[in-house]
């Protein structure tokens, strides 16, 4: 049986959505105690946050299609077959004598 069916990957995106959405409900806490009401201000007169985390989004999306696909076409490629080593038999000693 392979690890690959669809059920087992339903089941361990079931666990990978699961452990994600605790993580953020348990974050939520933390993140709203530093919030003390106030504004902060910037040294720097723009954002670039929202155009970077768009690209980082992009990027790791992109990467992991590509993986997915490399993936894929190594699972599919023919198992090479495993030839026997031929072992010379070994030389006798008249042999050895004549060099021709």
């Amino acid at each position: 049986m392979s690890a690959w069916t669809p059920r087992a990957l339903v089941a361990r995106m079931a666990v990978a959505t699961a452990g994600a959405v605790v993580f953020a409900l348990g974050s939520d806490q933390v993140a709203s105690a530093a919030v003390d009401g106030g504004a902060v201000e910037s040294s720097v007169p723009f954002t670039v946050a929202g155009p970077v985390g768009i690209a980082a989004v992009i990027v790791g999306v992109g990467g992991f299609a590509v993986g997915l696909v490399r993936r894929r076409k190594t699972t599919k490629a023919p198992v090479p077959v495993v030839t026997p080593l031929k072992v010379p038999a070994p030389r006798r000693a008249h042999q050895a004598d004549n060099r021709a």
